[in-house]
């Protein structure tokens, strides 16, 4: 009598088989999930900030007038402010906020908060009402788990990866 069909053994074999691959499979695929979303949400606010830098830039340089770049409680902003007191003069700003478990770091050093004055077209710091080149070589850095972005390097708004 020739049988034809597969024993339960071997289907359980074969079971096993692809249970195994598929679970290597998904761990493989939550690994290069997770980086994608970490990379896709730096690349974001590193635009953002990006475009907040040059913008900041270009105003100061078009309108004769001092910018101010403030970063304060997770959230970066950019306005006008002739009185360097780290206060919008015309109520008018940009600004967007990071997540909470992003950490921005200013020359290598972490931050809370910051403020980075542009004036024809340098980056430039308050230093007791005057202001002073200190950051005209600055290097802005957002972390988020182990990835990171730089965002300005040598006093020229760019990505560097």
């Amino acid at each position: 009598m020739v049988r034809k069909g597969f024993s339960l053994i071997e289907v359980l074999i074969v079971i096993t088989i692809i249970s195994v691959l598929m679970g290597i499979g998904y761990v493989g695929f939550e690994v290069v999930y997770k980086n994608t979303t970490t990379n896709s949400k730096l690349s974001g606010i590193t635009q953002n900030l990006f475009y907040l830098l040059v913008d900041a830039r270009r105003g100061a340089v078009i309108k004769n007038r001092i910018h101010c770049i403030k970063f304060e409680n997770g959230k970066f902003s950019s306005f006008v402010d002739e009185d360097l007191d780290g206060i919008s003069d015309d109520g008018k700003k940009s600004e967007f906020s990071l997540e909470d478990s992003m950490e921005v770091y200013l020359n290598g050093n972490k931050v809370d908060n910051f403020l980075i004055y542009t004036y024809d077209g340098f980056f430039l710091k308050n230093i007791g009402g005057y202001l002073n080149t200190d950051y005209s070589n600055l290097e802005i850095e957002i972390k988020l788990e182990r990835s990171k972005k730089i965002i300005i390097e040598n006093s020229l708004p760019k990505m560097v990866e």
